[in-house]
């Protein structure tokens, strides 16, 4: 999906009204469904806190409240009175439902806040583009910030530049959720925004995307779910893709069970693992498991797969006999992990080749770098593209907003993530994913991009601690909820 600037949305909206959708429709459409997204999210909270200015991203919070309030407890601070709310906004205030308590605040305070609520920020949207904010809204803002309490910001975190990304010099809201409308806006991946819009969720809300001269693009729900491969109604194991990891050494045994288990969670029809390490007791009984001697290649799971998915957890037992043998391998290729530091530190064995896909997380990135001659940027996504360009490979450059880049496309940045993710063994089950769903037909360069986002909302549903053994059960569950059209 490409990003859209502030005026190109404003556009988007007016070609909508000229053809016949109401305007008030389009913020009822966008209120009902980040409410909607918000009682699945939020199912358990004890009361809705809506914090809204007289704009029409503060229309939107209060048709968000009024879904909201046939269920839960809500209350709505603002900074206006209603009487000022004007066009749109207005036909919400009117709307809002009586038994909502509205709230008009000079000052806002802790005291105005209990414990379990969920704060919903409708104050400014795409609407700020100064450098401060009055000091009203400050005020909600630093407070806000103070709690620590969930908040969702709908479209834009207030006190974020839809287009720059910077924040106003008195503050931002620093949102654990956002929910934006039509297209992501440049900002949220820029500056500022991008450390503060937490998760990010583009709702549809039925305007048409208008193309601009230097658009960014972002990998985001819409595009995941355009992507999932079918399964057909008489597929058998065989159809559904046929993957081989081959990985680990004695000092890592767990990277290829990992990376065997996450290929088989994300829909592979068969996983053969080769390995020199003994991992009886490791691997899932639906995994077919071959053990190696020091330096022999699985020839037999090579030419009975579709997919290679080799490094994780290889240590030095593969060398450049494994390597070429990877790049000889007739079908899509992921390298990961050893793989990739085998090939920084051997540049001479690297072959081009098509369907080729490299996972670096931005260590193994700077070497590979180094190794082939390739100018090292601060930018994270002119890395990727470089890289890809130079080594006519797909290159999932892992990390906060992974980018992922090939040389006949430009960079997308993959719109799903959390710190939680940062834990050792995290990467080997996301090879295995973006393996199965190289093998179901999708090419390299959609399954990387895929592959990274399913992998990217396992961690964000977490929502607590977790370690790599937990992802695989989490990516059958994204999986699952992809499948049926939902918002996760």
């Amino acid at each position: 999906m490409l990003t859209a600037e502030v005026k190109t949305i404003r556009k988007m909206e007016e070609d909508a009204v000229i053809s016949g959708i109401p305007e008030y429709e389009l913020m009822l459409r966008a209120g009902v469904m980040a409410a909607e997204w918000i009682k699945k999210v939020f199912h358990s909270a004890n009361r809705f806190v809506v914090l809204c200015g007289s704009g029409n991203n503060g229309g939107d919070a209060l048709v968000c409240a009024g879904i909201l309030s046939a269920g839960y407890p809500v209350v709505v601070y603002s900074t206006a009175n209603k009487e000022k709310f004007s066009g749109c906004a207005a036909n919400a205030v009117r709307d809002l439902p009586e038994d909502i308590p509205f709230y008009v605040k000079d000052h806002l305070t802790t005291a105005d806040f209990r414990c379990g609520d969920v704060i919903i920020d409708g104050l400014l949207g795409i609407g700020f583009a100064g450098e401060v904010l009055r000091e009203r809204v400050s005020n909600f803002i630093a407070v806000v910030n103070s709690l620590h309490y969930p908040v969702i910001s709908l479209d834009l975190p207030s006190g974020i530049n839809g287009d720059s990304g910077k924040a106003a010099v008195n503050g931002a809201v620093n949102a654990d959720h956002t929910l934006t409308f039509g297209a992501p806006k440049p900002g949220l991946f820029l500056n500022d925004g991008a450390k503060l819009r937490g998760s990010l969720r583009v709702m549809d809300i039925g305007l048409n995307l208008l193309p601009e001269k230097e658009p960014m693009r972002v990998f985001t729900n819409t595009d995941a779910i355009g992507l999932l491969p079918d399964v057909a109604p008489d597929c058998h194991k065989n159809s559904r893709g046929r993957v081989a990891v081959w990985g680990s050494s004695p000092e890592y045994p767990g990277a290829a069970a990992l990376c065997t288990l996450g290929a088989l969670k994300s829909g592979a029809g068969i996983v053969r693992c080769a390995s020199e390490a003994d991992l009886s007791g490791r691997l899932c009984n639906a995994a077919i498991f071959q053990k190696l001697s020091h330096g022999e290649i699985p020839e037999k799971f090579l030419s009975s797969s579709d997919v290679l998915v080799c490094g994780c957890g290889w240590g030095s037992c593969a060398g450049k006999a494994g390597i070429g043998a990877a790049l000889e391998f007739p079908g899509t290729v992921v390298l990961d992990a050893d793989a990739l530091n085998f090939v920084a530190g051997n540049p001479q064995v690297w072959k081009k080749r098509e369907n080729i896909i490299l996972t670096p997380h931005p260590g193994e990135g700077a070497r590979l770098l180094a190794a082939f001659g390739v100018a090292a940027s601060e930018c994270r996504w002119e890395n990727a593209r470089n890289l890809a360009e130079k080594l006519h490979a797909v290159i999932l450059w892992k990390g906060r907003d992974t980018v992922v880049a090939s040389p006949s496309e430009e960079p997308v940045i993959i719109a799903a993530g959390t710190p939680l993710l940062a834990t050792a063994g995290s990467g080997d089950v996301l090879a295995g994913v973006i393996g199965a769903l190289a093998s179901s037909g999708a090419n390299a360069f959609d399954a990387a991009c895929l592959g990274a986002y399913i992998h990217g909302i396992a961690g964000e549903i977490a929502d607590r601690v977790i370690i790599a053994d937990q992802l695989p059960e989490l990516i059958s569950q994204v999986l699952f909820q992809l499948r049926r059209n939902a918002i996760i």
